[in-house]
């Protein structure tokens, strides 16, 4: 073949190959699944991600095979089998901590028996007979993963560990983690030791609400006191070094739980968890959670709905014919939305007002609503003061009315909607 031709032939083939790759990529269509990894167990609110549009191009691309995103209010943003039981691994420390946060302030004298110091797995370098505090062993626990920290708290607070699963079951119940259960305070293999992403996250809101537990999980490195010894700890939590706000929480791995992590951050008044277990691999763990993450800051954030003073209305005064007072929002309204729960609806509800309006008066109120759930409610206020009618003033107004009646004139001014529009 000449050379030319040759040249021709693959630059055709090249336009070719690249007309696939750009049809296949087109939102909506089907080829364009197989550059995310989308699984029919995959939820965006209660909804099915392939029933979501669009339903490809704006998915959390992830590895793990079980997970959750959530606010720190509950609202569960996405979520992936996440009603399915699976090993929690490590992160059951969590709830080592906070039923022992129920039973110790933070200098509660705790002694490292036997048993604890050779507690199998993960170490916060315990020694038998070390003396310390429960914040001290807290910090074992949480940053470095200390298996020995977890055993020593559990005995300091309810003698053995039998007896401190006991507790950790009464309040799972009260945290209504329906499919949870747990059998070690460490997270050390058992198949009787499982949880769900969404009773976790259950775990996970109650847990970041403590101050103290918030602080020891919110620290990539901290110091502890073990017998005199100065331990110093790198947190395992490597998302402090992929994001900014990550105020903690806690990582997980067993061979059958596979890699796990639950992460929060936060970003002016809103706070994100995501939820990770089984994922594939030690790093991806945290690549997964930053991916949830940044997608739920995109899709979950403040709106503004109004300003303060902002005009909403010219309310219709019916003692007058002519007259009506200017209405206006009576604060700056700004609330949390999520795109995928649908458009941003609103309403302004006014009364019918006769007789004497004054400056401040609550002449009605303003409905935000999306997906059927109020977001938020505003009072409409009165902007100036407008008297009714005095006496001779009212028996001209009569007259008014009923000549004007006689020509279908109104009788009196129609109220006028002023609502702006919602960015």
């Amino acid at each position: 073949m000449p050379q030319g031709s040759l040249r021709r032939s693959r630059a055709l083939c090249a336009l070719l190959l690249a007309l696939l790759i750009f049809s296949s990529g087109v939102p909506g269509s089907a080829p364009y699944r197989a550059f995310a990894d989308v699984r029919e167990s995959d939820r965006i609110g209660t909804e099915r991600l392939d029933a979501v549009d669009p339903p490809i191009l704006d998915a959390p691309d992830i590895a793990a095979d079980y997970a959750a995103l959530a606010t720190e209010e509950g609202v569960i943003l996405w979520e992936r089998g996440g009603e399915v039981s699976v090993p929690m691994a490590s992160m059951t420390k969590l709830m080592t901590a906070v039923v022992a946060l129920e039973h110790c302030d933070p200098e509660t004298p705790m002694l490292v028996t036997y048993g604890a110091a050779t507690a199998d797995g993960s170490s916060a370098s315990l020694w038998e007979g070390d003396t310390t505090t429960f914040h001290d062993l807290l910090i074992g626990m949480m940053v470095p993963s200390g298996n020995d920290a977890a055993l020593a708290i559990a005995e300091n607070v309810a003698g053995t560990e039998f007896a401190f699963v006991d507790l950790m079951n009464e309040k799972a119940a009260e945290l209504s983690m329906t499919s949870s259960h747990f059998s070690n305070a460490s997270g050390i293999i058992d198949e009787e030791n499982y949880t769900t992403p969404r009773d976790y996250l259950l775990l996970v809101r109650h847990a970041m609400q403590q101050p103290l537990l918030r602080e020891v999980v919110g620290q990539p490195e901290a110091w502890a006191y073990f017998g005199g010894r100065e331990e110093h700890f790198v947190s395992t939590n490597q998302l402090f070094h992929m994001m900014e706000g990550v105020t903690g929480i806690k990582t997980g791995f067993t061979d059958a739980a596979g890699y796990c992590f639950v992460g929060a951050v936060k970003r002016g008044d809103l706070e994100l968890y995501a939820v990770i277990f089984h994922s594939s691999d030690e790093n991806q763990r945290f690549l997964d959670a930053q991916t949830l993450l940044e997608w739920g800051f995109t899709h979950y954030r403040s709106v503004e709905l109004i300003k303060s003073e902002t005009p909403v209305a010219e309310l219709a005064l019916l003692s007058w014919i002519d007259k009506s007072v200017e209405v206006c929002a009576a604060a700056r309204v700004e609330v949390s939305v999520f795109d995928y729960a649908g458009p941003i609806t609103q309403e302004l509800e006014l009364a019918e007002w006769e007789g004497t309006v004054v400056k401040g008066d609550v002449v009605g109120s303003i409905i935000w609503s999306q997906g059927g759930e109020v977001l938020a409610t505003c009072d409409a206020l009165a902007v100036r003061t407008v008297p009714e009618p005095d006496f001779w003033e009212g028996v001209g107004i009569s007259l008014k009315r009923f000549w004007g009646g006689l020509f279908g004139d109104p009788a009196h001014l129609e109220t006028k909607i002023l609502l702006p529009e919602i960015f």
